[in-house]
Order: C-alpha cells, then sequence, then structure tokens
C-alpha cells in the first residue's frame, strides 16, 4: 500500500510539472475559434498598402517574420518591390490582436501565442479585404512570406477548404487569385499543418533557405516540401547562411551577396507567374 501511494504522489507531481510547462503556451494551443467575418474585421485596420503606381497591377501580399512588422522591415521590402511596379500589401498579425513589438519579449516566436495554423486565417482575411483597394489586379497575386510568415503561408495552402487550428474553414475558392508563393527561411517543423500534411494545391512555390540556419530546420522544409504538390517547386538553398540572411536584422546575419542573389530569383518568379497580366489605367467606377 505504501508503494502505491509513492507511485501515486510520482504521477500527480509529474502531471502537474507537465500541466505548468503547458501552461505558457495555452493561448497558442487553445486559441479561440474566428469565423471568416470576425478575422477581415479584426485585421481591417492592420493592412497597409503600398502602391507602385496609379494602374490597375500585380500585388503582392507581404507576411512578416514572428518578431513582427517593423519600419526597417517594411522599408527594406517597399524598396526592392515597389520600384519593380508591384503594389503591395503588408499584414501585420501582432497589429490585429494587439501584441506589442519588444526588443526584449518575443512570444510569438516562443511559441506562446499564434502559431501559424491559426494566423493562417489572416491569409484568407486579408485576401478577402482586397476589394478595398482598387488598383489591385485580384488575379495576379503572390505571396511572400519570411520564416513565422512562411509557416502561416503554407498552411493556409495545406487548410484551404478545412477548419484549421483557430479558425473555421475558408472557401475552397479563397486562394484562387494566388499565382504564386515565395517563402525565406520558413519554419517547417511541428506543430506546423503542411509538415503534418503537405500542400494538394498546385501554387507555384520558391522557398529560399539557409543550409547554417539556427534558429529553423532548412531540413524539416526539404521533408515538408517532399509532400507539396506545387508545380513548379523551387528550393533555393544558400550555403553557410544563417536566418535573415537577406536584409538588416537583429541577427546581424545579412550576407548582401545572398540578400542580391535571392531578390533577383524571386523577381525572375513573379514575372514568370505574373506576367500574363497586363497593367491598365485605375477606373474611375472603381469603388474608393
Amino acid at each position: 500500500m505504501k508503494g502505491l501511494r509513492w507511485l501515486v504522489a510520482v504521477v500527480l507531481v509529474a502531471v502537474t510539472a507537465s500541466l505548468v510547462g503547458f501552461w505558457p503556451y495555452r493561448a497558442a494551443l487553445f486559441p479561440t475559434p474566428s469565423q471568416q467575418a470576425q478575422s477581415v474585421e479584426r485585421l481591417k485596420e492592420a493592412l497597409t498598402f503600398v502602391p507602385a503606381s496609379d494602374h490597375v497591377g500585380p500585388t503582392v501580399l507581404v507576411f512578416h517574420g514572428c518578431s513582427g512588422q517593423t519600419a526597417q522591415y517594411v522599408e527594406h521590402v517597399t524598396n526592392w518591390l515597389q520600384p519593380k511596379g508591384y503594389h503591395l500589401v503588408f499584414v501585420d498579425s501582432l497589429k490585429a490582436r494587439g501584441i506589442p513589438l519588444s526588443n526584449k519579449e518575443y512570444p510569438v516566436c516562443d511559441g506562446k501565442v499564434l502559431w501559424g495554423s491559426e494566423r493562417a486565417q489572416d491569409v484568407f482575411a486579408a485576401l478577402a479585404l482586397l476589394d478595398n483597394y482598387p488598383l489591385v489586379d485580384q488575379q495576379a497575386l503572390a505571396l511572400l512570406g519570411y520564416s513565422h510568415g512562411g509557416w502561416t503561408i503554407y498552411d493556409a495552402l495545406s487548410q484551404v477548404g478545412h477548419e484549421g487550428h483557430g479558425y473555421t474553414a475558408p472557401a475552397a475558392e479563397a486562394l484562387a487569385g494566388v499565382q504564386g508563393v515565395i517563402t525565406y527561411y520558413p519554419f517547417c517543423g511541428f506543430p506546423a499543418q503542411h509538415a503534418q500534411s503537405g500542400i494538394a494545391l498546385d501554387i507555384p512555390v520558391l522557398m529560399f533557405l539557409a543550409s547554417a540556419d539556427t534558429v529553423v530546420s532548412p531540413q524539416e522544409c526539404l521533408s515538408a516540401a517532399a509532400n507539396f504538390a506545387s508545380q513548379p517547386l523551387d528550393i533555393r538553398q544558400f550555403a553557410g547562411a544563417q536566418h535573415v540572411f537577406d536584409q538588416p536584422s537583429g541577427l546581424n546575419s545579412e550576407v548582401p551577396a545572398f540578400a542580391r542573389a535571392a531578390e533577383a530569383q524571386a523577381e525572375a518568379f513573379l514575372a514568370q507567374h505574373l506576367s500574363q497580366h497586363e497593367l491598365v489605367s485605375a477606373s474611375p467606377t472603381h469603388k474608393e
């Protein structure tokens, strides 16, 4: 009997320790499910539209990494893609949820809030909000995601038409205008949905990986990509590169030569998959 009581005590301690360990992650583990209308309303004031011209044309929706959408990051992407003729829509998922930017705490990076599977709803909400931007050609869209933003996009691709972690099922045609996806050093490990189920949609994907990445595992992305139906699926690895090799950041890991090479490849990808959509003058009948 004494031995049994000891065993029960040990089990209780173990279970309690386990629950305490999971407690900081409760928001990520058990998000409040959102309907599409709720997701759209939440994101409405968290989009930033940067036009390239006064013509209707191809547009890139940009999804930041786990540390948030900083002014430096927005400036970097704008200076790169706006002169190339692409309208930009920056999707600030942290602002939409009231998650503050901080130089000391990164709850999204720590996995304590907003997993990519939950944030995937922002992809569908942002696409639904494009009616508010008359210069956007909604049949000439590309998604661009960095790190956590890449996880977000891939999970959206894997879950379209199905319920996801924290949101109800979007319409299967929600991604109809997306002609291509570009991701930089995405997260592809557990608990990413796409790492488990793959991607059934045949949307062209260009994936940039840093072979020496110590923040996310490039090997996990290579394994996950084996289950992508995307055609073409173009994976480019940069030998010796670290996370955020393409732009200035707190990691101080930028390699200008790699950054230029990746940008050139991304520009060629965008030109190939969005070039069939000619720029046209914006119609005065479009709603503002």
